[in-house]
């Protein structure tokens, strides 16, 4: 579809040079201009403007270099945007709702209120050598205490000096602690954080973790030991968080290379790629990805691994063979899934419905799988829409209206074009602006050899035996005529009481049951005259068009009504669906 749209654009650009070459300073006839509809007039005036926007110079922004790296190197790594997507509020605030596992420190400020015997509320900071001192008591040392053993500790030494007294003890402000970030972190450096904070704020606060960094070691190291290790795969993957070890003044957090790096494509419930540890096999990153799809087929299973400088691709005949494989950096693993596709029948059909169909099945495989034809259905008339013609129909229609809108603009531009032609133009502009594209493939189930493969999403309708003929456009009597055997297109002209002065006699295109149009004069030949020799099918709907001057080509004003008459079979088929339903 990418190279259809680029196509158009080429085409529509050459298009656009081409009609609008004439002097800028050329002014249209405001009375043609006036007498347009009001969303026509404003297409005309907004495709005058386009030349001028296409002339425009276009400027891109110019975006920090770092952050399109980092975008490029971790694009589709897992758990590369962790980090981008934590909000500021994930900090810490500095504010005291703390567990009793806390633990207290230079710099914090504890809040004893006391009732009974003594009542006061005061504030205390333990001091640098670990302290608080209370009067009557003297110091008591809280530091490397938890809050609830110094809680306990205050209480014990107030009641020993009162006799009748309750004691409240709360936090009422978090030390700051001095922190640094090494190794590849995506901003190493020397951070000052509160004493509530774990390795997850100071990996924040330090910008993540680069191209080069591990997501699944990453220490945490006090007094030259490793106390703490983090796997950010264990929050992502398993939901767990057991790290409840609060950082200290002089912590480090150091993130390790990251080693094994291995894709995942295909019938995975989640390709990605995947960082492993150097001790695991290439079966443990299969739950990473969530298993395996429904659709996957396992005697398809390929392991590409770089050998010796070429990449190797290597048939695994059970998945199972995973588990006695060392993950190895930059190892793909391609799981082939089978090619489903979700495809809708309805109609004159014994079990209508939604229909998953297997790669390689066709229409007649679609029918038999929901129980064939009722008896009234009828398959001549089959409506098959699919959505790859959609996408090309509206590029299509996109462009007919385009032609036509640069059709009025010629006229506008002309002295003693008629204002019949003018308004025929109008006409035919406005319902192609109100056609909507309905990516209808013709079929042709009467035909054994017909063999059309579903796709994913197409949709089938069959309707049942129509008994009538539909007649539009410019005759005096729009609408359903009954439908006669043997009768001839002069029959349903004359049943829909004639054509108007505005007629086309040359031009009258009827549409059959099918999908396909096709187009007939009135005139007379030698021996009879075309209509009488035109086969009208039950269900074909005929269509007159306005006369129009030879202003845009045929071809072009054949496509918009073979266009015009498409939107008309589908909202009948539409119609019928609904009533019978």
């Amino acid at each position: 579809m990418k190279n259809i749209n680029k196509l158009y654009v080429y085409i529509l650009t050459f298009f656009l040079f081409a009609t609008f070459s004439y002097a800028q300073d050329n002014e249209y006839d405001k009375s043609f201009l006036e007498s347009l509809p009001e969303e026509i007039r404003e297409d005309v005036i907004k495709r005058v403007d386009e030349k001028n926007d296409l002339e425009k110079d276009v400027y891109r922004s110019i975006d920090s270099s770092s952050d399109i790296e980092k975008k490029e190197f971790d694009e589709f790594l897992f758990g590369a945007d962790f980090f981008d997507t934590m909000q500021t509020s994930f900090m810490p605030v500095n504010l005291p709702n703390l567990d009793d596992d806390y633990v207290l420190d230079n710099g914090d400020i504890l809040s004893i209120q006391l009732i009974g015997q003594k009542d006061s509320t005061d504030s205390y900071q333990i001091a640098r050598d670990g302290s608080i001192n209370l009067p009557d008591i003297g110091k008591l040392q809280l530091s490397g205490l938890a809050l609830a053993e110094a809680s306990k500790l205050i209480i014990s030494k107030i009641k020993q000096a009162y006799i009748v007294v309750d004691v409240y003890i709360t936090l009422e402000k978090i030390r700051d602690i001095n922190i640094l970030v090494s190794g590849n972190a995506y901003n190493p450096g020397v951070y000052t954080l509160n004493g509530n904070s774990n390795m997850l704020h100071a990996l924040h606060a330090a910008g993540g973790i680069n191209e080069y960094g591990s997501y699944r070691s990453i220490k945490l190291i006090r007094d030259e030991k490793v106390i703490d290790t983090l796997d950010i795969y264990d929050i992502l993957i398993e939901g767990n968080f057991n790290s409840k070890t609060r950082l200290r003044s002089g912590d480090m957090i150091f993130v390790d290379p990251r080693s094994n790096v291995v894709t995942l494509e295909g019938a995975f419930k989640r390709s990605s790629q995947y960082e492993l540890l150097e001790d695991q096999n290439l079966y443990d990153v299969i739950p990473y990805a969530n298993g395996i799809t429904t659709t996957a087929d396992l005697s398809n299973i390929f392991l590409y691994r770089l050998l010796d400088g070429e990449i190797r691709d290597i048939l695994i005949t059970n998945i199972n063979q995973f588990k006695t494989i060392k993950a190895k950096d930059l190892d793909r693993i391609f799981i082939r899934e089978y090619s489903f596709r979700n495809v809708q029948i309805t109609g004159a059909i014994l079990r209508p419905g939604n229909y998953k169909m297997v790669e390689g099945e066709n229409i007649f495989d679609l029918i038999e799988r929901s129980g064939g034809y009722t008896q009234n259905a009828f398959p001549e008339g089959a409506i098959y829409l699919n959505e790859d013609a959609l996408e090309i129909n509206k590029i299509a229609l996109e462009k007919l209206y385009n032609d036509f809108i640069d059709g009025l603009l010629s006229i506008i531009q002309k002295s003693g074009s008629s204002d019949a032609d003018f308004q025929s133009l109008v006409a035919i502009s406005n319902e192609l602006r109100e056609a909507q594209p309905n990516g209808r493939i013709i079929i042709d189930l009467k035909n054994d050899n017909f063999r059309n493969l579903v796709k994913n999403n197409d949709k089938l309708y069959i309707p049942e035996i129509n008994n009538n003929i539909f007649i539009f456009g410019e005759v005096l009597n729009e609408g359903p005529l009954l439908y006669s055997n043997g009768a001839n297109l002069n029959y349903y002209l004359d049943e829909a009481s004639g054509l108007k002065e505005s007629a086309d006699n040359d031009k009258i295109y009827i549409l059959y049951p099918n999908g396909r149009t096709k187009q007939f004069s009135r005139k007379r030949s030698l021996f009879a005259t075309q209509s009488q020799k035109v086969l009208i099918e039950p269900g074909s709907v005929i269509y007159v068009p306005r006369k129009i001057d030879s202003t845009l080509s045929s071809r072009l004003t054949a496509q918009a009504y073979a266009t015009i008459l498409g939107n008309i079979s589908i909202a009948l088929a539409s119609i019928s669906s609904i009533n019978n339903n």
